[in-house]
């Protein structure tokens, strides 16, 4: 570990070897999102972009679930010590942070692996949705129960996961409350892979390893190029391919790639 270990409400993180963990860390209610936690993840992602030491991310929660979301608790008690108009005013304070959580995760721009054990829910969904590759085991179950609170999702899932599994999809499983298992979510395309339970860390591990041993500045544009496509006009996106392109060829790593490739070896990057 580094200087990047720390512990704050509601999670752990630190950087080994180029990956920084993030677990959530509240095991015996499910990781929720507790106070303080989205305001200290939004500085926690908005540091690591900055910092070229962190080459990949891991998200996994503690125990046998990844997250259940928006603390309920919390909402019974706001309920029963707020008035409805000083509910919205708490709730769109609430919200003003969840949305820079959300902006500081999708800044990111290296590879993040998320860890999918057991329920994933509510808020929690953001990871499997922003995720560059998630691997599941068979108890992975993603849970949209918004409707049952009488709610609409937040940090940013409805946009993230109409990305990740197309829009008629993601209005159905968040319109009907959905439930989804491993396999459904695997052929979803919400998750990337599904491995035995007792693999798993392992299949994290070597992912993680492996986005970490690769060229940097590559992972980095190949995620941005990805990330402006939605809405992006097709000439502009082709001249920003040739621009990221240009710049590469400039950089010892593609030397080293190109010379690896003709000597039929694993390329070692800076």
């Amino acid at each position: 570990m580094s200087g990047w270990a720390r512990e704050a409400p509601g999670f752990l993180a630190g950087l080994s070897e180029g990956v920084l963990t993030l677990t959530l860390n509240r095991p015996e209610a499910r990781n929720p999102f507790v106070a303080g936690m989205p305001a200290a993840l939004a500085r926690l992602f908005a540091e690591a972009q900055e910092d070229d030491a962190v080459r990949c991310l891991v998200v996994r929660g503690a125990g046998d679930h990844l997250s259940a979301g928006g603390d309920v608790a919390g909402f019974a008690r706001s309920l029963a010590e707020r008035t409805a108009a000083e509910r919205q005013a708490h709730f769109a304070e609430r919200m003003q942070v969840a949305k820079r959580l959300a902006l500081a995760l999708a800044a990111f721009d290296r590879p993040v692996v998320v860890r999918c054990r057991g329920a994933a829910a509510g808020a929690g969904l953001m990871f499997p949705c922003v995720a560059d590759l998630a691997i599941a085991d068979e108890t992975a179950r993603f849970v949209f129960a918004y409707r049952r609170l009488a709610l609409s999702p937040d940090g940013g899932v409805s946009w993230l996961l109409a990305r990740a599994i197309g829009a008629r999809a993601a209005r159905r499983l968040m319109l009907t409350a959905a439930e989804v298992d491993a396999p459904e979510a695997l052929r979803l395309g919400l998750v990337d892979r599904v491995v035995p339970a007792a693999e798993l860390d392992a299949a994290v591990d070597r992912a993680a390893a492996d986005f970490a041993a690769a060229p940097l500045a590559s992972l980095r544009r190949i995620k941005r190029l990805a990330n402006a496509v939605p809405g992006a006009d097709y000439v502009d996106h082709l001249d920003a391919e040739a621009e990221a392109l240009v710049a590469g060829v400039a950089e010892p790593d593609f030397a080293e790639g190109v010379a690896a490739f003709l000597e039929r070896r694993r390329p070692r990057f800076a």
